[in-house]
């Protein structure tokens, strides 16, 4: 039988995230190929990964319960999340590996700098940059998603005022 997606399962995502994050080379010199294409593969993997737990949960879908279509709901913008930051990283490779031929300046086709490695570098960098802060986004939401499941007594409360809805007429009364 498959597992339930809890609030420890989005925490253990968002920790995942992270850490793939924080590894991301921030500074031009720091730029690999190779990394960059682990970490294309790694994020990639995450993104499979939350989808099939996904898809794995509705498969008796009478099974999951309102608290955990909430936490699905989470996981399905996380992978969101998670498929921008991808392509984020893939415009870093095509960056890295064609440089400005077609992806950035099209008035550069006679330029030195179209496919100078330090332009190119500073531009996957960058790229690198803008991923980590999406990923860091998504953790964060993921975490911060995890919060109010947690706290339930917030939403408890807004329910019993609801069903307290006895006490209205004496709103008008009031009046």
């Amino acid at each position: 039988m498959s597992s339930s997606v809890t609030p420890a399962t989005l925490d253990y995502l968002a920790q995942r995230l992270d850490e793939l994050a924080s590894q991301f080379p921030t500074s031009p010199d720091a730029v690999d190929l190779v990394t960059l294409t682990d970490d294309i593969g790694t994020l990639g993997h995450h993104l499979q990964h939350a989808i099939e737990r996904a898809q794995e949960r509705f498969t008796a879908p009478e099974t999951v319960y309102p608290p955990e279509r909430v936490a699905l709901v989470r996981l399905a913008r996380a992978a969101a999340g998670i498929a921008r930051a991808l392509d984020t990283l893939a415009e870093a490779l095509t960056y890295a590996t064609t440089g400005f031929q077609r992806e950035a300046v099209e008035d550069l086709a006679h330029s030195p700098l179209r496919n100078d490695p330090e332009v190119l570098r500073i531009m996957t960098a960058e790229k690198y940059v803008a991923a980590r802060a999406r990923l860091r986004h998504t953790a964060a939401a993921l975490r911060t998603a995890s919060t109010p499941a947690g706290s339930s007594t917030p939403r408890t409360t807004g329910l019993q005022t609801q069903p307290a809805a006895g006490p209205q007429p004496r709103q008008p009364n009031r009046h």
